[in-house]
């Protein structure tokens, strides 16, 4: 293990390697109309946008006076991170061909996210989604999306005014600004579905407390941030545009929680004992609403303070194969499958296929009981990677939208899963965020009976999203001053 030095964490952003985890944000996403904007806009904001090393301090000392104390707002901060898209990147007079890897990861930055529905499997359609807002709907574009998070409403208003008169001074156009927030009372913690969130965050090999008994092995650094050793002992060559940087996916979620309610309420035909309310929704999910997982308590829910993440599915004392306890098309075993026995275990290595997760809700709790109200509510999602195309992507399409992984069977290499054997149903897409055709079912296995059952309408919808790349501070700084290619140009297939 090599651990990050105070150099490096100075110069990654920490928006992505550490998390703002603030209760107040704000995402401002932000049109180019030419390269001399874009540049003063960069050079605006590049001393202000906040650092790994100083928000990891920050984040220490504050659950340092909490854990004291019992007390929050002791210390508040207001931190702000950028990144850029790949149309940003063109906009400035950078050449992406010369500068990054050749390969479907880069591919797939510079088509940008629209461009890539059909590879996703957001849409059976040819043309862009017509579901998303205009503002992230082609011909329209996001060149750079500014982050700005804080513990205090009032500080986080003063910085959004400042921002907004910065963007319109040196020429460039606000798209949209999108905010986030924790929810609140009972669902503090929580998203809209009633799930406690964030949990199962990857543990990064050289940063940061290292994984409990039974949890997950650490996650080399270059999974996450170029210019750092990967997985399989590699360490993708790029120029000081990118050293230090991570991929961010960006994706607005609406969570249609009136339909997540009666799915609860219908439960699942022909079960035995019954599941339906709370055990349909861990089952869905995968935990229970505090968090803790299915497979250490299949029967009902602990409460807080049991978000272990110590267990695998198919291993003994779990021996969960069949997903008995935790079904295979639960949340959490569809985006993170552990120990499960795969066709291609060399590409499906989870370990390859980790996100740092950094999401946030928007939108006002549906009231108790009510029915749709017509509010939008859900997550943005937002992740950061080192290849979009081989962790998000392949993750959702190939994971997540697939029915039949983790059971089925693939016809060569990053090939998608076809159906298992015969006689063998599928397991059915991911219930909360899985793409579903019509028809598509769930396959809930109890024991000597396997029980299909279909969603009733989309639970999950994406209405906007985007590929960006948040660079080192240095890096910023570089494009603020008009530089626009990498000191060192030495791209390699990865």
């Amino acid at each position: 293990m090599v651990a990050f030095t105070q150099d490096q964490l100075n110069n990654i952003q920490g928006i992505g390697l550490v998390g703002f985890r603030k209760d107040h944000q704000q995402f401002i996403f932000v049109t180019f109309p030419d390269q001399a904007s874009g540049t003063a806009l960069i050079a605006k904001l590049a001393d202000r946008v906040a650092s790994a090393w100083e928000v990891g301090t920050f984040n220490a000392l504050f659950s340092e006076i909490r854990q004291r104390y019992g007390k929050e707002g002791v210390i508040e901060a207001t931190w702000i991170g950028l990144a850029i898209s790949g149309a940003g990147f063109q906009t400035l007079g950078v050449n992406l061909d010369t500068e990054l890897p050749a390969g479907e990861g880069t591919n797939a930055f510079k088509q940008g996210m629209a461009a890539r529905s059909l590879v996703i499997g957001d849409t059976h359609a040819k043309d862009a989604p017509v579901q998303w807002k205009i503002e992230f709907r082609p011909p329209n574009r996001v060149d750079a999306v500014i982050l700005v998070a804080s513990d205090d409403r009032d500080d986080l208003d003063s910085t959004l005014a400042t921002l907004s008169d910065l963007i319109s001074e040196v020429g460039c156009q606000i798209a949209a600004t999108l905010p986030g927030g924790t929810l609140p009372d009972q669902l503090r913690g929580h998203e809209h579905f009633g799930t406690k969130d964030g949990i199962s965050q990857p543990a990064i090999d050289g940063f940061g407390d290292p994984p409990a008994a039974g949890e997950p092995q650490p996650v080399m650094p270059g999974e996450f941030i170029l210019g750092y050793q990967d997985e399989l002992g590699q360490t993708a060559s790029v120029g000081d545009l990118w050293i230090d940087g991570s991929f961010m996916v960006y994706r607005l979620l609406l969570q249609n929680v009136a339909a997540y309610n009666q799915q609860l309420a219908k439960g699942v035909d022909g079960a035995n004992p019954p599941v339906a309310g709370a055990l349909l929704g861990a089952k869905l999910a995968g935990r229970w609403p505090s968090g803790a997982p299915l497979e250490l308590n299949p029967d009902s829910d602990p409460g807080p303070g049991n978000e272990s993440n110590a267990f695998v599915y198919k291993a003994a004392p779990f021996n969960d194969d069949e997903g008995l306890k935790t079904p295979r098309f639960a949340h959490v075993r569809k985006a993170f499958p552990r120990d499960e026995t795969t066709p291609d275990p060399n590409n499906d290595n989870p370990q390859r296929h980790r996100m740092i997760r950094r999401g946030i809700p928007f939108g006002q709790p549906l009231p108790t009981g009510a029915s749709d109200d017509g509010a939008e509510r859900g997550l943005h999602f937002v992740s950061f990677v080192a290849d979009v195309a081989r962790q998000f992507e392949l993750v959702q399409s190939n994971w997540l939208n697939n029915p039949n992984f983790p059971n089925g069977q693939v016809a060569g290499q990053n090939q998608p899963y076809g159906p298992p054997a015969p006689g063998t149903p599928a397991d059915g897409p991911d219930p909360l965020v899985g793409e579903h055709d019509n028809g598509a079912e769930d396959a809930l296995h109890q024991p000597g009976a396997i029980h299909a059952f279909g969603i009733l309408t989309e639970l999950v919808t994406v209405s906007g999203g985007e590929y960006f790349f948040a660079p080192a501070i240095a890096a910023l700084k570089r494009l603020a001053s008009g530089v626009k290619a990498s000191t060192t140009q030495t791209p390699t297939s990865t």
